[in-house]
């Protein structure tokens, strides 16, 4: 064998490298709407073909990469080592292999990468049939792979689910990345990522942790006479109120405001009760996932549901924005006005808060490090954690140096409450607490 041989062997491993490279970058890089317009466009029904075997074709033309690399590096060994007609003092030798490596390079990375870049969907819409063999003929080697990823992963104990939850946190993982490096370039801003990011995230909180619960949660009974029914839907605010019967455990129905408002057109004599304007409630358990609720949502039209606990009681009612607000941050409407001012400084260490306003809104509006435990997220959670109650108006608790004084409440919850920052030398520990 002599060098000509090897330039023989080169160029061919070197084509078979540059097409499946470029095969392969393609299938990663290729925009699927584009090539479904660009299918269109060409009148032709390749999409659904391509798509549907792009995982195949993109193991199979790696392993075509590897294997034709391999040829070229096997090859090159053999005249090294064994072909006694090759001199291996000859300059021009030498010479050859550092172009051969220097090309399987290129061929492996930098041509595709360009082909990728100008021209995707154009390479694959034109090349499929004959991807679609190689990826025929690399069947063998792709269930090989196949069966000793499954014979390792049984080997090492992981479950098909885990490999599933494995795979679907890899994916996500690849796609963060390209969003970083999207920003990074300038092509989406800080907020396009947040979306996107809360999207993928919804998959790993449930309405446990976004409802609003049923300590909070305007309902009305069922009973209730006309007059005192509007004035509570008019104070209250909300477009849709739940509705029980005898106690807040059992939910018969949800009234609309918008039937309330067109029922209230009518003559006080031809007004139906309350029991025939409900609509039947949504019921969702508290470990539904927020992508799973989303859905649900979409599928029957509604925008609340109310939440069980497991038990079967009712835990609190989750409604479609509060999931949206997990993807967009927090939207604020004509009804959140009021709580959109729920931290009202009187001086550098007092302030008069709501209960329902978040400990980290508070440290950063007071210069607080107060905690942000996962069991409670409020200044309301934080007092009725270290007092195990809901606490009577007047009553206060001292944590580190801070003085918080529950000026209203409830027997659902916590309203308003006076926060003071008290010297160092007043700090008597966390969770004292005394009636003034």
């Amino acid at each position: 064998m002599d060098l000509q041989s090897v330039w023989i062997i080169a160029g061919v491993s070197w084509i078979l490298t540059v097409l499946s490279g470029i095969a392969h970058q393609v299938i990663r890089e290729v925009s699927w709407h584009e090539l479904e317009e660009y299918c269109q466009q060409k009148r032709s029904d390749k999409f659904g073909e391509i798509f549907e075997l792009r995982e195949r074709i993109s193991l199979g033309t790696l392993l075509l990469l590897t294997v034709s690399a391999g040829f070229a590096v096997s090859c090159t060994a053999y005249l090294i080592f064994f072909d006694r007609t090759v001199d291996l003092s000859n300059y021009s030798f030498w010479v050859s292999v550092i172009f051969i490596s220097l090309a399987l390079v290129v061929a492996a990375s930098l041509v595709p990468w360009a082909v990728a870049q100008v021209s995707a969907k154009e390479f694959l819409f034109h090349t499929w049939q004959v991807w679609w063999g190689v990826s025929g003929l690399a069947w063998p080697l792709i269930v090989s792979a196949e069966f000793f990823e499954d014979t390792l992963s049984r080997a090492s104990g992981i479950s098909e689910e885990q490999q599933q939850e494995d795979e679907e946190e890899a994916a996500e993982d690849e796609i963060m990345s390209i969003v970083a490096e999207a920003e990074h370039d300038g092509h989406i801003d800080e907020e396009k990522r947040d979306m996107i990011e809360g999207v993928m995230e919804l998959d790993d909180n449930d309405v446990g942790q976004v409802m609003t619960p049923r300590s909070r949660m305007d309902a009305l009974d069922v009973n209730t006479n006309w007059e005192e029914m509007l004035t509570y839907v008019v104070k209250s605010g909300r477009t849709r109120i739940p509705i029980y019967q005898d106690k807040i455990d059992h939910i018969t129905g949800i009234l609309y405001a918008k039937d309330l408002l067109r029922e209230s057109l009518r003559s006080e004599s031809k007004r139906r009760p309350l029991k025939k304007l409900i609509r039947e409630p949504m019921e969702v358990p508290e470990s539904t996932l927020l992508d799973e609720m989303l859905q649900k949502f979409l599928d029957l039209h509604v925008h609340m549901a109310i939440v069980k606990d497991e038990y079967g009681g009712v835990a609190g009612l989750v409604t479609i924005e509060d999931v949206l607000e997990e993807i967009v941050g927090e939207i604020v409407d004509e009804a959140d006005e009021e709580e959109m001012d729920d931290i009202r400084k009187l001086s550098d260490t007092v302030a008069e808060v709501s209960g329902t306003t978040h400990v980290n809104r508070l440290n950063e509006a007071m210069g607080l490090q107060l905690p942000e435990d996962q069991e409670f997220d409020t200044v309301s959670g934080l007092i009725m954690k270290q007092l195990n109650e809901i606490p009577r108006s007047g009553r206060d608790i001292i944590y580190d140096n801070v003085r918080f004084r529950v000026e209203q409440s409830n027997r659902r919850y916590i309203e308003l409450v006076h926060v003071e920052i008290l010297p160092e030398s007043a700090n008597t520990g966390n969770g004292n607490s005394s009636n003034e």
